[in-house]
């Protein structure tokens, strides 16, 4: 299989499996490393229609299942790496990035420190006083805020993002087709190359596909509001608030379901604990509700290659399949990052010594 890999290592094939931002990113950095590369993209759905497009697109580790914290760290810290290039070089608006504060708050009195907290910029811990408290909601007694922590991250949209990506990868003749697959062996009936990559970025949709019972859903239900004057990005276990360029994000749900219909009383839960934190919400115009499945895997995010035979005869040779699935709730967090460790891996794979076009 190497021998007819490497002697198609100048035009390979990619077929990438998944219209989100973890395909999307994927097709974007192989096709920086591989510029003669046939990319082919097959999607159930593309945006605005994904997953993606329903999360508000915070920098934030989250619901990782049990992946390594030396894994996400690479990952996590690569993204963000990333999303300071592209607002530094004038990307921002295209690509939805903006850099906002964030307070996150808990009522324990605990430190809290995260293993990410030297990724984003300016990481503080802070013990709140009664009237720090006050200044931040209503929460009051039992429930009053002990402690919080801040720091500046970016905020990426996936919906504008993902435009971008769609916008470099037609310039770059990618073929995208929208197709629901039951299985991998429906790839033999697209007209792929025996010898194609497959590259698996199917989220959910890995759990019928290639039979992964680690999977599972965490059904996400947000709100995006009209909002002006919300510039900071607020948290605590009950909801959060996002400042988008246009919108603000205000959620959310954490539920084991597969739920994809709006919910009333979870739409009156998400204002309610909004509004607590900052009390001007309650006047926010509704521009619509959104609900999302997280792809959590509870053994962690899965990117790792395998061999698999989808063609018939008995001279069939294996296909390289390259799995990179089970983001949980943080595919933007992950998505540059995962998609650099999957072109690792194809480039080890073929031997490439192919120079990427920046």
């Amino acid at each position: 299989m190497k021998q007819q890999l490497s002697a198609n290592m100048k035009q390979p094939q990619f077929v990438i499996l998944g219209g989100g931002i973890i395909g999307l990113s994927c097709a974007v950095r192989l096709s920086e490393k591989y510029p003669d590369a046939s990319l082919h993209i097959i999607g159930e759905h593309f945006s605005p229609h994904t997953t993606s497009d329903v999360a508000a697109g915070l920098w934030g580790p989250y619901a990782l299942g049990n992946t390594p914290e030396t894994t996400c760290r690479k990952w996590a810290k690569d993204t963000h790496t990333y999303m300071h290039q592209l607002w530094r070089s004038g990307h921002a608006e295209k690509c939805g990035l903006c850099l906002v504060p964030v307070v996150e708050l808990f009522t324990a009195e605990e430190e809290t420190t995260p293993w990410w907290h030297n990724i984003v910029f300016g990481f503080q811990t802070h013990h709140l006083q009664p009237e720090h408290a006050e200044l931040l909601g209503h929460k009051l007694g039992q429930n009053m805020y002990r402690t919080a922590i801040s720091y500046v991250t970016f905020t990426c949209e996936p919906t504008r993002i993902m435009s971008h990506y769609r916008k470099i990868l037609s310039a770059r003749n990618a073929q995208f087709r929208t197709e629901r697959l039951e299985s991998l062996r429906c790839l033999t009936r697209l007209n792929i190359n025996s010898n194609a990559i497959i590259i698996n970025c199917l989220g959910l949709g890995a759990q019928s596909v290639v039979g992964d019972t680690d999977l599972g859903p965490i059904r996400g239900q947000v709100q995006k509001v009209k909002a002006e004057g919300v510039f900071h990005s607020f948290a605590n276990d009950e909801c959060y608030i996002i400042p988008n360029t246009d919108t603000v994000t205000l959620g959310g749900t954490k539920q084991k379901s597969t739920r994809t219909r709006p919910c009333p009383v979870d739409r009156y839960m998400i204002r309610t604990n909004c509004t607590a934190i900052v009390p001007s919400l309650r006047e926010a115009r509704l521009l619509k509700d959104a609900v999302g499945l997280r792809p959590v895997r509870s053994t962690g995010v899965r990117v790792e290659m395998e061999n698999v035979y989808l063609f018939d005869g008995e001279m069939d040779d294996a296909s390289l399949l390259v799995h990179n699935y089970g983001h949980g709730g943080a595919g933007i967090t992950l998505a540059w990052g995962c998609a650099g460790e999957v072109v690792h891996l194809v480039e080890r794979e073929l031997g490439s010594t192919v120079e990427s076009k920046l």
